[in-house]
């Protein structure tokens, strides 16, 4: 019986040295749990309206709206209100902003829309754009305008 009790006597005696070895138990700090702003992964996310690639391209967009838009006048972009990108195999934007119509006439085939007098007419407009960066082309894949009120 004595070599049955062995095993069982050195295990008592271990946790009996341990536990006396032991301090009090400390209580285990928690850190917080926080919720942070991570880029997802093929997602959309905000620009900064007033950065040059975005400026870039909603001129594109305005530029290919002059030349899509059976208006007699060009238009002109006045200002971005809001920005989006999505990397994928391009970059994608989602662009708002306010153009407004000219006082020069499509025929006069002025270059520089910029130098041209703004009339009165504003529109919001969103322009969903594609660009390729090896070839550095924009496509517009869509838009959309309202009259400004």
């Amino acid at each position: 019986m004595a070599p049955q009790l062995l095993p069982l006597l050195s295990l008592v005696s271990t946790l009996y040295l341990v536990a006396q070895g032991q301090e009090q138990p400390q209580p285990i700090e928690e850190e917080p749990i926080t919720a942070k702003n991570i880029q997802l992964l093929g997602g959309w996310f905000s620009r900064d309206p007033e950065s040059l690639e975005v400026q870039t391209t909603a001129k594109a967009a305005v530029d290919h709206f002059n030349t899509h838009s059976n208006a007699r006048k060009f238009f002109r972009l006045i200002n971005v209100i809001s920005a989006e990108t999505q990397v994928t195999n391009m970059i994608n934007y989602r662009i708002e902003v306010i153009i407004g119509k000219t006082k020069c006439l499509k025929t006069e085939h002025n270059s520089d829309v910029e130098s041209c007098v703004l009339g009165k007419k504003r529109l919001t407009c969103t322009f969903e754009v594609w660009f390729n960066p090896r070839n550095e082309k924009y496509e517009i894949s869509n838009s959309s305008c309202q009259k400004k009120i």
